[in-house]
């Protein structure tokens, strides 16, 4: 009686166990808006909108016409992009006599390349922000440097506003002494209850704090800092991860390839704070 091969990999299953996993990788890429769906080539570049705000309420006679204001739309642009993890390759054999689940393994893999390819990418976006703030010492941050950060948002700084405060992993001592910051032990009483959010190590402020080290500049040998309110970069993706499996039946081998398309790009140029100590204007200097 002929044995049925039950390593085949079905792609739109492993697709789906690839972008749930994604999901629990990403650190910054975490807080991206998907805006809709991407309808472009790969180098094309297209518009991500942005309003403006129609400006404060005021008194009205009501003997006369309201004023009208136009609503302001204006765009910025983002390249599509395609991205992909690495290919691996798995084979039957292995499968078969090896400790543990070779797919699992390449999909955890491949969700983590994933992932930290969407990092990278939103931090590249975070960074062009208009917003900086230089620290006084490298790698170093005080509870009065946080508060004069907040205050580049004036009166806008709700804590509910706010996706997060990403640290590099440099900074968390600095924090651990503040005493506005909680540390993550005293806001939950179950791992995976309350705050939680990925890396996260308390709240400053009401703000949760997540590390993430992939924010360290390797041109100027320091981490940096990232005050993040809601809705600061968005996504437009053409699919979720899609992965494509290539069966070499002779060898009994399969290699699965996982890419996606998507343009990515800051949408909020008052959302984020960038802070470090040497800014991009005194790079080189």
């Amino acid at each position: 009686m002929a044995t049925i091969n039950t390593n085949l990999i079905v792609p739109e299953v492993y697709s789906a166990l690839v972008r749930e996993k994604v999901k629990g990788k990403v650190k910054v890429a975490q807080f991206l808006v998907n805006v809709g769906d991407l309808h472009g080539k790969v180098g094309e570049v297209i518009n991500f909108d942005k309003w403006g705000y129609i400006g404060d309420g005021k008194d009205w006679n009501p003997n006369t016409p309201m004023d009208v204001t136009q609503m302001k739309q204006t765009s910025t642009q983002a390249t599509v992009k395609a991205i992909q993890a690495p290919a691996v390759k798995v084979a039957d054999y292995d499968s078969e006599v090896e400790l543990g689940n070779a797919i699992e393994e390449a999909s955890e893999q491949q969700s983590i390349a994933v992932g930290r390819k969407y990092d990278t990418d939103a931090i590249a976006c975070a960074l062009t922000s208009p917003l900086k703030y230089q620290l006084a010492t490298k790698n170093t941050v005080t509870q009065d440097e946080m508060i004069a950060m907040l205050g580049l948002y004036g009166d806008d700084r709700d804590s509910q506003d706010f996706d997060a405060i990403v640290i590099s992993s440099l900074f968390a001592p600095s924090f651990y002494k503040m005493d506005m910051f909680t540390s993550r032990e005293r806001t939950m009483t179950t791992d995976g209850n309350g705050i939680a959010v990925n890396g996260v190590i308390g709240e400053f402020l009401g703000i949760p704090v997540v590390l993430s080290d992939r924010l360290y500049d390797n041109t100027n040998t320091e981490g940096f800092i990232l005050v993040m309110k809601k809705n600061a970069i968005s996504i437009i993706p053409k699919e979720s991860p899609f992965a494509e499996a290539s069966r070499d039946a002779g060898l009994r081998q399969t290699t699965i390839y996982l890419s996606q398309f998507y343009a990515m790009a800051l949408t909020d140029d008052t959302a984020i704070v960038v802070a470090k100590k040497v800014l991009p204007q005194q790079e080189g200097k």
